[in-house]
């Protein structure tokens, strides 16, 4: 069971896109499987350690050029899959992620009483 439990601010998309995680030493594979502002969870090819850093470029579904985030610091890691928590984005790349993000939310339907 977890030490600590981290209430989430953001919220999540769950979407598969796929690209690339790049380090100091390694170019590794992934697929992303959710995603919000704050940081992504993603299953790669290549290990990663926790407080590693890493550029991500991912190809998301509907979105013609890959997004691009600087830095983003890796959280936690199971087996192949492991979470990142942004760091460094450009406005650009921001923005296009906001918005990828709002489209692709779940949105339950309103409970009636």
């Amino acid at each position: 069971m977890p030490k600590h439990f981290k209430l989430r601010t953001y919220q999540r998309a769950k979407i598969c896109g796929t690209g690339y995680y790049l380090s100091e030493d390694f170019l590794g594979k992934g697929t992303v499987w959710d995603m919000s502002s704050g940081g992504w969870r993603i299953q790669g090819d290549h290990q990663v350690k926790i407080g590693m850093r890493l550029t991500l470029r991912m190809d998301l579904p509907d979105e013609q050029v890959p997004l691009e985030i600087e830095q983003a610091i890796v959280q936690w890691v199971r087996g192949q899959d492991f979470g990142v928590h942004i760091e460094k984005i450009h406005r650009s790349a921001a923005i296009k992620s906001e918005r990828f993000i709002g489209r692709h939310l779940c949105i339950l339907p309103q409970v009636e009483h």
